[in-house]
């Protein structure tokens, strides 16, 4: 079987032969890794938005209780009556 680091060797080799050093360097240079952690802030907005959301359809009455679910208000932490 082929290691990942044999083929991203071929594949460089092949983009080299195809569009020469100069031009594989510039197309290489698009890419970048970045900074901060992608994956938290994705995270963060998503439940910023969702919550917000949420507060939007609640506020319209768009989201009735499912039928047979105990609605409770929830305490000073947010987590109802435990």
């Amino acid at each position: 079987m082929t290691t990942l680091h044999e083929i991203n060797q071929k594949a460089r080799s092949a983009l080299v032969e195809a569009l020469g050093p100069v031009d594989h360097t510039r197309y290489q240079q698009q890419f970048s890794s970045g900074r901060g952690d992608y994956t938290a802030e994705r995270r963060e907005s998503d439940t910023a938005a969702i919550i917000q959301r949420v507060a939007e359809a609640k506020a319209a009455g768009l989201l009735p209780a499912p039928t047979g679910a105990e609605v409770r208000e929830t305490g000073a932490e947010g987590f109802g009556d435990r």
